[in-house]
């Protein structure tokens, strides 16, 4: 039988590098690709076997608050370009630039989740910023890729409820 206090309703608070983003839309989503390789053969129809070839996991939210450094993480600018109440934009030379992220919501039965992903980096390869917008807030989207941290055993992070 369902248990009705086992369904999570509620936002979370986003957090870059231990910083709280602010406002998020359309809630913070944690997505896995999988591809795989699948084997025939010739003596009989169908896969025989399957394995998986890749493995990638994102992080994927649309940030509110069009801050200067939420403005500089989603345009994939270096922190130097960020200087004070001035953001530039371009370079000689863009870098992609590695955060951790935090993730804390609701749990089941009242408890907290929080979820912790060691490395992300922005993987947006295509950005789109409404500069301004006659209605509807000016969203920054935002997609991070994680990584997989050799110091914590090839593991792209965690989630803890308590």
């Amino acid at each position: 039988m369902g248990d009705k206090n086992k369904i999570i309703i509620g936002s979370a608070l986003f957090k870059i590098c231990g910083i709280d983003v602010g406002y998020t839309e359309g809630g913070v989503v944690l997505r896995r690709e999988l591809q795989y390789e699948q084997v025939e053969n010739d003596h009989a129809p169908g896969v025989k076997r399957s394995h998986v070839v890749q493995d990638r996991y994102f992080v994927v939210t649309t940030l509110l608050e069009s801050t200067l450094q939420n403005m500089q993480r989603v345009l994939q600018e270096p922190i130097e370009n960020l200087s004070g109440s001035t953001l530039t934009f371009g370079g000689d030379d863009p870098i992609i630039s590695e955060y951790s992220l935090t993730v804390i919501g609701k749990g089941i039965n009242n408890k907290i989740r929080t979820y912790v992903f060691y490395r992300a980096a922005p993987s947006d390869a295509n950005i789109e910023y409404p500069i301004g917008r006659r209605s509807g807030a000016s969203i920054l989207p935002l997609t991070f890729e994680l990584f997989r941290d050799i110091t914590n055993q090839y593991k792209i992070g965690y989630c803890v409820e308590a």
